[in-house]
């Protein structure tokens, strides 16, 4: 598979979660991104969003991510270069 460009970008659907509310008006406990995968990839259960970025599903259809990502209450971030896509282990 060959990298993406900006004339044939990757996508990817991401939402930050801002972790656990500490019950004390203080800041949030561990805020992170996720990054969605298919249902078919996930092996631990319901959920589809996952800390670890290299387990991200990469979509060739900025249709389909955008899709997603609407569904989740989520963003679609648009890979344009192979140090982009090395942080989803795509190298």
């Amino acid at each position: 598979m060959s990298f993406p460009t900006v004339l044939s970008p990757w996508f990817v659907v991401q939402r930050f979660n801002w972790g656990d509310e500490t019950g004390h008006n203080g800041p949030p406990i561990d805020p992170h991104m996720e990054y969605y995968t298919s249902a078919e990839d996930d092996l631990s259960g319901p959920a589809l969003f996952f800390n670890d970025p290299k387990r991200a599903m990469i979509f060739a259809s900025l249709q389909q991510s955008t899709r997603v990502a609407l569904s989740e209450g989520a963003h679609v971030r648009v890979l344009t270069s192979k140090e982009e896509a090395d942080e989803f282990g795509r190298s």
